[in-house]
């Protein structure tokens, strides 16, 4: 069902990397902020994040398809992350850098709730 708890993690996951993406500066440098839509690559990185985040939500059905895609869109978070880190240059790490945490925290959390209905369901098997 859409509204489990790791749904829920999910979905705020998806807000925590919209946040990255369009309000928060990843480095900055005294007055000059540059937000993740400078770096293209780590955009579309971010973009694919969302996605299949987007798509394991919608995979209520099938828990190891969801742990599979959470596990996948934590990768590219993570390239999306080190894309960054390694083009900044002589910038600083601004706070957008360092919320990179939240998401990949929030999937991790996610797999969780997901493996526990996991083992939840195989034990109302053996019982049957």
């Amino acid at each position: 069902m859409i509204q489990r708890l790791q749904s829920v993690f999910m979905f705020f996951a998806i807000l925590s990397v919209g946040m990255i993406m369009y309000k928060v500066p990843v480095l900055g440098k005294g007055e000059e902020l540059m937000m993740l839509g400078d770096f293209m690559w780590a955009q579309i990185a971010a973009f694919t994040t969302m996605f299949l985040i987007i798509y394991s939500i919608l995979q209520f059905k099938n828990r190891a398809k969801q742990l599979f895609l959470n596990q996948f869109s934590k990768l590219s978070l993570s390239i999306s992350f080190f894309i960054i880190f390694i083009q900044k240059g002589d910038m600083l790490p601004a706070k957008g850098l360092f919320l990179f945490i939240l998401p990949y925290v929030l999937l991790i959390l996610a797999n969780w709730f997901i493996k526990k209905d996991e083992n939840l369901v195989k034990s109302a098997d053996r019982i049957r």
